[in-house]
Formats: structure tokens, sequence, C-alpha cells
């Protein structure tokens, strides 16, 4: 991939925001941030992002889920793509289904292509960012 990787961080959660920005910012990544869905999709179809961090639980509690679906319901066929991590602490204690890896059509599964419980680790979401945009360069 050309150029610095731009990832778009969604979070309800300013020291989240400020925090991973930070941190992405020193592994080289361009980084954009959003205080919400709304925000969100704006940076998303107008900042063209390579990964999607999300916070899944935001304060309408389901915001995230919705973003997520709607993203995957998209009519842009890139921003339909894009790659997501979603980030939470409700891994345990919700119905929903995580599997990482491609978008489910069945609905069983959250359409994400990677999960990390809160806190997460820095380490280990950089991991994940770098496989992520990768593969999509491949």
């Amino acid at each position: 991939m050309a150029g610095k990787a731009r990832v778009l961080v969604i979070d309800d959660d300013a020291d989240v925001l400020a925090t991973t920005r930070l941190f992405l910012e020193s592994r080289g990544y361009e980084v954009l941030v959003a205080a919400g869905p709304e925000q969100g999709m704006h940076e998303l179809e107008s900042g063209k992002p390579d990964v999607v961090v999300l916070d899944i639980m935001m304060p309408h509690s389901t915001e995230g889920f919705h973003w997520l679906w709607n993203v995957r319901r998209h009519t842009d066929k890139a921003i339909r793509e894009v790659p997501v991590v979603v980030v939470s602490s409700i891994h345990q204690t919700t119905p929903m289904r995580f599997r990482e890896g491609e978008a489910d059509e069945t609905g069983d599964y959250l359409p994400a292509q990677a999960f990390l419980d809160k806190p997460v680790d820095p380490d280990q979401l950089a991991a994940k960012i770098d496989a992520l945009v990768n593969k999509t360069a491949q």
C-alpha cells in the first residue's frame, strides 16, 4: 500500500480516542477520529479509511451494532467492504455471536473482521490493523 494507511477510530470516550490516536500515529498510521456513529459515517464516507476501529457500545447501547450493519448495507461497495475491528467490553454479555473473518450474509454473526476486548492491548490492536491493511493491499 502506498503511503500511510488510514485508520478511523469511532468511540464515544474522548480519552480512548486521544490515546488510540497517539498510539496509532506513533506506529505510522494516519488517524481519523469520530466521537459517535453519525460523525463516524461522515468520516468513513469522506475520509475513505483503510480500516475502522469501532467501539460497539455507545450512549444508545446499540449504536455501534447498527452503525456496522448500516456500513455493510451501504450503496458504495468500497465502504461496504472496509475492514472493521470491533472493540468492546461486552463480549460475554450479549446474545450477538462474534466471529472474526469475512462479513456474514446470514446475519448470525456481527459482520466484522476482528474483535478485541476492552481494555484493548495496544500491541494486539496494532497487530490486527496491520494484518487487515496487509490483507487489503494484496
